[in-house]
């Protein structure tokens, strides 16, 4: 059950020989890494070794992290200037983090036109912190979001720089500074030196710089990789690919065994491992929803997951991956997912339109996990000529959750075992050789645990501001209100003069209930349906009943609301067994409650014929991109 309070967490748990972790209340310092289920570590009381379950450690409580503010917010609490702030100072030290001396920050430090002190105040925080957001100062006597003159200069130079530097004008770097001039002139503002601007000029690479000034063709000339090589995939995580695809069979309700349709799967893969970092199994089209799911699954260890779903089997990925490729598609493009993607360092690249190999890896694992769903009774194979006469729905069988267990077991227990042409070993054994490395090539070791698993499925979520009033919060028609909301009803923006706006986020898999962000005590508070009798519906039942009510012309207070649904539910119990549409439905509901959960097993375990023929499983490097 989702906790109804979460303090907002996103430092890391690091698993790493000397880090210090907490196992059922007892702090250990780790010694040694055994594999990717447990390691050894001494008693910081007693002394003794003890063997801990990789799992089950947790960071240790006192440890003081760097708080500047803004690490333990809400995303969305965090200006536009803000943001650009955190991006400027990350750009400075990313060359600085995989490790350097004292001269060589020095030398970084006079390159970037910043005091080297500050550099190594900036690479504590993120380094403590794990986060973007580490990278903001605290700022005594200043409100979140108020700028400082140092920030107002540094966006000047920014806009100078994108909107006649970095583009088709292509001003000189000394015309640059001379905007800048005369805009800091114009706002009464002391101009940043000459060495300053240039510095930031300095920063922008050479591949950018003829991009964003439209020597594209020159640029891929230049920087691309020869054709057959993805570009700088060295290690796990280095790159995932996610993607989304209706699977190839029809799927049965759990009541009636009745055909119910076919179900969505998004997936991501790490290129340079082929693993199958997560993935989201849904009746819905995809969504933003179903993007946020499938990187909370990517990024969060699997143990817990596999054991509630009641598969034994393991998969050990996790951590945080430094970039995510996707398609052009509105999912991907929200303003939610960017924000949480760069807060925790994820660079969310874009597939060029017209260049279809960026995707050719994700695209040949849903197509090498459709080709084995073929086999399964209720495909609709990938094409009419294929089916043939085969009637798909007659010969349906598996429900949603037998074929989730079905796909799990596929991905955990075939797939990553199997060797891959173009690897030359399983993904698994690649997986492992990035992490632990072999006689040829040193391992990153452990990927840094997420602390607060909440914390990230919540980041994730679709984000709205509102007032709060007298009878709580109304979103869509619908009031949410809790005791937490009473010392806020009406409240003032001291800066405005308006009524001050709070943050919320919604999962639409439940509307009962949504978080509402506390700004005092920076924590989400699970908010309920001020009418409780109200029944538990998704975003997607509650449109249908409100669409009933229109065409009824009734207005859509609680009471007609409740009828409507009781109505709706009544109709699709009545239909069910005549109507493809109304089971899906059920289902759909079912499937909702059930992956907010996590609390139920599937009942089948498939039996998997063994394949021998490895050639199924090749997956020869994709031309690159341009």
């Amino acid at each position: 059950m989702t906790d109804s309070i979460v303090k907002p967490d996103r430092t890391r748990v690091l698993i790493r020989p000397n880090e210090y972790v907490a196992h059922n209340g007892t702090v250990f310092k780790i010694t040694q890494l055994i594999d990717f289920d447990s390691m050894i570590g001494i008693d910081v009381r007693t002394g003794k070794a003890k063997q801990l379950p990789l799992h089950a450690v947790t960071k240790v409580d006192y440890e003081v992290q760097p708080d500047n503010g803004y690490i333990h917010r809400d995303l969305e609490e965090i200006t536009d200037a803000d943001w650009r702030e955190i991006e400027r100072r990350f750009e400075m030290i990313k060359p600085l983090l995989k490790g350097a001396t004292r001269k060589e920050i020095e030398e970084h430090a006079n390159k970037v036109d910043v005091h080297f002190t500050t550099l190594y105040r900036w690479l504590r925080n993120y380094n403590a912190t794990g986060v973007l957001t580490g990278l903001l100062p605290k700022k005594p006597g200043c409100t979140i979001g108020t700028l400082r003159i140092e920030q107002v200069a540094e966006n000047i130079i920014s806009t100078a720089i994108n909107e006649h530097y970095l583009a088709a004008q292509r001003l000189s770097p000394q015309r640059i500074i001379e905007l800048v001039n005369i805009e800091c002139k114009k706002r009464n503002l002391q101009a940043p030196s000459k060495n300053t601007i240039r510095a930031r000029i300095n920063q922008i690479s050479e591949e950018e710089r003829l991009k964003r000034q439209g020597n594209r063709a020159k640029a891929r000339t230049l920087y691309n990789p020869a054709a057959g090589m993805f570009p700088n995939v060295e290690h796990p995580l280095n790159v995932v690919q996610i993607d989304h695809t209706p699977v190839d069979i029809i799927l049965v309700d759990d009541d009636h065994r009745l055909p119910i349709g076919r179900p969505w799967i998004t997936l991501a893969i790490d290129i340079y491992s082929r693993m199958v970092t997560g993935y989201y199994l849904s009746l819905d089209a995809p969504s933003e929803t179903s993007v946020a799911m499938c990187i909370a699954h990517s990024v969060l260890p699997k143990d817990n997951w596999l054991l509630l779903h009641g598969i034994e089997t393991s998969w050990p990925v996790w951590g945080f991956m430094q970039t995510i490729h996707v398609d052009n598609g509105a999912d991907f493009r929200s303003e939610t997912l960017r924000k949480s993607c760069l807060t925790y360092n994820i660079n969310l690249e874009f597939r060029p339109v017209g260049q279809p190999n960026f995707g050719g890896h994700i695209e040949r694992l849903l197509g090498t996990v459709l080709k084995r769903v073929h086999s399964l009774p209720g495909t609709t194979f990938s094409n009419i000529k294929e089916r043939d006469t085969y009637d798909s729905d007659k010969h349906a069988s598996m429900t949603f959750s037998e074929f989730e267990k079905w796909l799990v077991t596929y991905i955990a227990k075939v797939y990553h075992k199997k060797k891959h042409s173009a690897l030359g070993m399983s993904p698994e054994q690649q997986w492992e050789k990035g992490i632990f490395g072999d006689l040829t090539t040193e391992g990153v070791g452990y990927l840094p645990k997420p602390s607060n698993a909440e914390t990230i499925l919540i980041d994730f979520l679709p984000m709205f501001s509102r007032t709060i009033q007298k009878n709580g919060v109304n979103f869509d028609g619908l009031n949410y209100y809790d005791h937490v909301l009473r010392v806020w009803i009406n409240s003032i923006n001291p800066e405005t003069k308006k009524k001050q706006l709070f943050i919320f986020r919604r999962d639409p898999r439940d509307i009962s209930y949504i978080w509402f962000f506390e700004p005092k005590l920076q924590t989400y508070y699970r908010l309920p349906l001020a009418n409780q009798a109200i029944p538990p519906m998704n975003l997607w039942e509650y449109k249908a009943a409100k669409e009933k009510l229109k065409e009824k012309g009734s207005a859509t207070s609680d009471h007609e609301l409740i009828a409507a649904l009781e109505d709706l539910h009544k109709q699709t119990r009545e239909s069910v067994k005549k109507s493809k549409k109304a089971r899906r439905d059920v289902q759909k509901s079912k499937v909702h409650e059930k992956s907010r959960s996590i609390s139920e097993t599937n009942q089948v375990r498939p039996v998997l014929e063994n394949e021998g023929d490895d050639d199924f499983w090749n997956d020869d490097d994709i031309v690159a991109f341009d």
